[in-house]
């Protein structure tokens, strides 16, 4: 009764940007200054009570600052949120602090009881093979000719995005004069009230599964470069990824090397040799076997990486780079400023590299 609904900014809460909220908490969290990424989560929470990955990255910091009631009591509200992971509960380092109390254990126990036994009423998961169709989102330069040969760029997204997001990258080319097409991933995710898609099933964390729907992947890739070499006329192709994206572009790129003039990786994985061998950073993964490797290395490669990745660490761009080198493979490397993202810069750099 005391709220007036004619106040003119009565509303203004609802022009909020939680999105940088939660950017300021990250690079708090990051920086190690937990007190203050607590504050930005809290902020953010103040107007999304439901936020399940933000109420556990409070519990997160409150673990790091050894609070052991303060990070349990978050974590039963992420959970009651709808987060769900028992097992990134279990074994985060970030809980290191208090794991071993009394309290913060006997939460962590009802827990992983609580999601036993939803689990169990859903029963079992089992998955089925069958075609299906995905969005792809298309970019054409302008002044576009249809009686004119294109080069074309497919773009693989990151894991929890969408090809909505990475078709968005378009505007940081300068004069693109490729066709630009982001597919949609296969596999719908809801995560924290936002639908976000996976390349291979990587949530399951069941490496048979995973390395089925590489396989489906593979043929999928496929499938997109012949479905638009009959709706354009494109002279080379490239594809390219980003973070989850990048491990794709690699394998499916090297599998199915006489479909592409080269590969762009922007904060990639890190490949390993000999191979096959997981990629540092990301669940294992099986790789192409090596007279696939060696059979690709007239790919064309561009890598970026920053040396702030926390997510995966620069170092793994620099390996990939010198295994790549090794291989033969003509590689071009550049580093740039702004953690685990992709650069608009980079994108001017990759549009040069188109070119050459």
């Amino acid at each position: 009764d005391t709220i007036d609904i004619y106040q003119k900014d009565l509303g203004d809460f609802l022009d909020t940007d939680l999105e940088s909220h939660k950017k300021e908490a990250g690079n708090a969290y990051r920086s190690g200054n937990y007190e203050q990424a607590a504050r930005y989560y809290l902020m953010v929470l103040r107007y999304d009570i439901h936020d399940a990955n933000s109420l556990y990255n409070l519990a997160c910091c409150y673990g790091l600052l050894d609070q052991d009631g303060l990070a349990a009591q978050y974590l039963k509200r992420a959970v009651r949120a709808g987060f769900d992971d028992i097992k990134k509960i279990r074994s985060d380092p970030d809980f290191e602090k208090v794991r071993g109390k009394e309290a913060f254990d006997a939460t962590v126990d009802s827990i992983a009881s609580e999601i036993e036994n939803k689990e169990r009423e859903l029963g079992d998961i089992i998955y089925i093979d069958n075609s299906a169709l995905f969005r792809c989102r298309i970019r054409l330069p302008e002044g576009y000719d249809s009686q004119k040969s294109y080069r074309l760029v497919i773009g693989l997204h990151g894991g929890g995005e969408s090809c909505e997001d990475f078709i968005k990258l378009w505007k940081h080319f300068e004069q693109p004069e490729f066709i630009y097409a982001a597919p949609q991933a296969p596999y719908a995710w809801l995560l924290n009230k936002k639908i976000g898609y996976d390349w291979a099933l990587w949530l399951t964390g069941d490496t048979i599964v995973m390395e089925k729907a590489k396989e489906k992947l593979n043929e999928y890739i496929r499938n997109v470069v012949y479905d638009l070499e009959k709706r354009f006329k494109i002279s080379n192709v490239y594809l390219m990824g980003h973070s989850q994206g990048s491990i794709f572009t690699y394998t499916a790129g090297i599998v199915n090397h006489r479909l592409f003039k080269g590969l762009i990786v922007l904060a990639g994985v890190g490949i390993y040799e000999p191979m096959p061998s997981p990629a540092s950073g990301m669940v294992d993964i099986e790789w192409p076997p090596v007279d696939s490797f060696e059979a690709a290395k007239d790919l064309r490669v561009f890598i970026a990486h920053s040396k702030e990745d926390k997510t995966l660490p620069y170092a793994l761009g620099i390996q990939s780079r010198d295994v790549l080198s090794k291989y033969g493979y003509d590689v071009t490397f550049c580093d740039f400023e702004g953690g685990h993202v992709v650069s608009p810069e980079v994108l001017k750099k990759v549009g040069a590299w188109l070119k050459e």
